[in-house]
């Protein structure tokens, strides 16, 4: 490492002069939602009293950002093996972080970043929450020693005994704009509109509850509306075409430029339009490897990976900051990230797939249930009544079955010499790639109703999150449990 860069962060360090601006502007972005509770005394005639408590909340905003600034520094204790941070006013902070525990370090840049060419590093560690660390605001030169530094971090941490990469040589893919388009109009239909509907429904719901006329107006446009053939249609292609254009939009602006760098040990990947992250990546922190791939990204020949490293949060959940995604990826390039994390083929597998009481269980409680009870309401609602309601339960009732089979022939848990790999999904049909050894543990689970059919769950602990698989048959569970219990304890790689 060049002498110089152990010199400058051997002592204390603070952000940028102008980071308590960014940090300003930061809290502004976060906090704007409570801006709109400030308008509501305009909204009722008394607009003095609601420009005072703006301004009064800006500068509010604005003194706790720059005693934020003030009051953080940081170093690299070089000799300790240990990054050193020092923040807080009231209540002081020192933290510790040892090298080994470093997660990965990301340097991330937003528009307000951009605007004043600046940086921010975010710093993962695999220990408790609290030992994560965000520099808000650096400078160019800055960030590019903390590409250097993380580098090296990287190499001091990799163990001895991981097994080396398929390929040492330099390589590198780019996902382009047009790959993008076609990501992001054939991902996240549910989750999307998920989203859209359930903001309707909370902007409705904060009208209602201050009073004002427009929630109940729409209300009442939706009650008398003439509901056609040809309303509904409109209605349909509507809500599919903002879905649709939601899903371009948010997936071109987050991977714009999408770039992967693999050189020796490390892989960097730099992305986003408005805020672009550099994420360096060491196969030895990987936990799960995951593909999601739905009936027209197979017609395309693209899938998306997620790459789970170790979560900073408790094994039941996932730290999204840890994952890596890769958008509209081809078989070869998902190939080359494969071979790069894992340096060794899945192998020759054996295939275990669920008894059709899961296929039973999943009709009986997401799609007969709902739909009987949607009938009732139609039954006893008066704003249900008519033949299209009977006509949206009866369609409720065949996607939920066809969702439920599909469930259930898409389930499946493969099992090799070194991976276990789960299969799941209804339209995304997503595959789980999990390295023996990396598995803290494991529970098999027998409800006493499986007992006669000799069925059972198993659920795998991992640093990366959980794998559930449910309605397998228990005695061939417990035997592949045992094998890889004996292949984890046998091994002597570290899990990250």
């Amino acid at each position: 490492m060049d002498p110089l860069i152990i010199q400058k962060f051997a002592v204390f360090q603070k952000q940028s002069a102008i980071g308590s601006v960014v940090l300003f502007f930061q809290s502004l972005r976060k906090n704007s939602f409570n801006f709109i509770y400030l308008l509501f005394p305009a909204i009722k005639g008394n607009v003095k009293i609601s420009i005072f408590l703006f301004l009064g909340f800006i500068i509010l905003i604005a003194l706790f950002a720059y005693i934020k600034y003030y009051y953080f520094k940081y170093r690299f204790d070089f000799e300790k093996s240990a990054f050193i941070v020092h923040k807080g006013f009231l209540e002081k902070t020192n933290l510790s972080i040892p090298f080994e525990k470093i997660q990965q370090i990301n340097i991330n840049q937003n528009l307000i970043h951009k605007l004043f060419n600046l940086y921010e590093i975010q710093m993962d560690t695999a220990g408790s929450s609290s030992t994560e660390v965000d520099i808000k605001a650096v400078s160019k030169s800055a960030a590019n020693d903390f590409k250097v530094i993380a580098e090296e971090i990287k190499k001091l941490s990799l163990s001895a005994t991981h097994s080396e990469p398929l390929s040492k040589t330099e390589a590198s893919f780019e996902i382009n704009l047009k790959t993008l388009i076609k990501t992001g109009l054939t991902t996240r239909y549910f989750e999307t509109l998920s989203l859209i509907v359930g903001g309707l429904f909370l902007g409705l719901q904060l009208l209602d509850d201050y009073e004002l006329s427009f929630a109940s107006d729409l209300t009442d446009i939706a009650k008398k509306a003439d509901y056609s053939y040809g309303l509904i249609t409109c209605l349909v292609l509507g809500v599919i075409a903002t879905v649709l254009l939601t899903n371009l939009i948010t997936t071109v602006i987050k991977f714009y430029k999408y770039k992967a760098r693999r050189s020796s040990k490390n892989l960097e990947i730099k992305y986003g339009l408005i805020k672009t992250k550099s994420v360096l990546l060491s196969p030895q922190k990987v936990q799960q490897f995951k593909t999601t791939q739905n009936w027209f990204q197979k017609l395309l020949n693209i899938l998306d990976i997620k790459i789970n490293q170790a979560s900073s949060e408790v094994s039941s959940t996932i730290d999204v900051r840890s994952n890596v995604k890769v958008p509209g990826c081809t078989l070869a390039q998902k190939q080359v990230l494969f071979d790069f994390i894992y340096g060794k083929a899945v192998g020759e597998e054996i295939i275990l797939k669920p008894n059709l009481r899961k296929f039973i269980i999943n009709f009986m409680f997401f799609s007969l249930l709902p739909s009987t009870g949607l009938l009732l309401v139609h039954l006893n609602i008066d704003f249900f009544k008519g033949h299209y309601w009977r006509l949206l339960v009866l369609s409720f009732l065949i996607v939920t079955l066809y969702a439920a089979w599909r469930f259930y022939k898409n389930s499946a848990l493969f099992i090799s010499k070194n991976f276990i790999r789960s299969q799941s999904g209804f339209w995304d049909v997503t595959t789980t790639h999990v390295e023996h050894y990396k598995i803290q543990s494991a529970i098999i689970s027998q409800p006493i109703w499986y007992k006669n059919s000799d069925l059972g769950d198993l659920l795998i602990f991992t640093a990366g999150g959980q794998i559930r698989v449910r309605t397998y048959n228990y005695t061939a569970l417990k035997l592949i449990l045992n094998n890889v219990l004996y292949n984890v304890e046998t091994s002597k790689r570290k899990w990250m």
